[in-house]
C-alpha cells in the first residue's frame, strides 16, 4: 500500500498550504450553427446538380394502445385480421393503413404461411 500515509504524516502536511490545482481550459469546439449550415449548402448543391436519388419514406405502423408491451406479435396477428376484416366490409383501398401495419410489423414467414392456410381454408380467423 505505498500510497497510504500515517496519521502523523497527514496531520503535518496539514499546516502547509494546498498546491493549486491545474486549471483546465475545454477545447474549442465548432459552432453547431455553422456545421448545420455547411451541410445545408452541400444539400442545395446536389440538388441543384439534378442527381438527388429518388425520396424515401420510412414508415411503420403507429402505437397500439392496446398492446403496451414490447413484443408486436398480437399486434402483428391483429392488424391481419383488421386488414381482412376491412377488406371483406371495403375496398382493399380503404384499408391500405392495415397492410402497412401488419406488413411492417409481422415477419415474412407468417404472413406466408398465413396466406398460404387462407387459400387451403385451414386460417382459424373468420375473414
Amino acid at each position: 500500500m505505498g500510497n497510504s500515509i500515517s496519521v502523523a504524516e497527514a496531520q503535518a502536511g496539514a499546516g502547509q498550504e494546498a498546491a493549486p490545482e491545474p486549471v483546465v481550459e475545454a477545447a474549442p469546439q465548432a459552432a453547431p450553427q455553422a456545421t448545420l449550415e455547411a451541410a445545408a449548402d452541400a444539400g442545395d448543391q446536389e440538388a441543384e446538380e439534378g442527381e438527388a436519388g429518388p425520396e424515401i419514406k420510412i414508415w411503420t405502423a403507429p402505437v397500439d394502445r392496446r398492446f403496451p408491451s414490447v413484443n408486436q406479435a398480437r399486434t402483428c396477428y391483429t392488424r391481419y385480421n383488421e386488414f381482412y376484416k376491412c377488406t371483406a366490409e371495403k375496398s382493399e383501398e380503404e384499408c391500405t393503413f392495415y397492410k402497412k401495419c401488419y406488413q411492417s410489423l409481422c415477419p415474412n414467414e407468417w404472413v406466408e404461411r398465413w396466406e398460404e392456410q387462407r387459400e387451403e381454408g385451414t386460417w382459424p380467423g373468420r375473414y
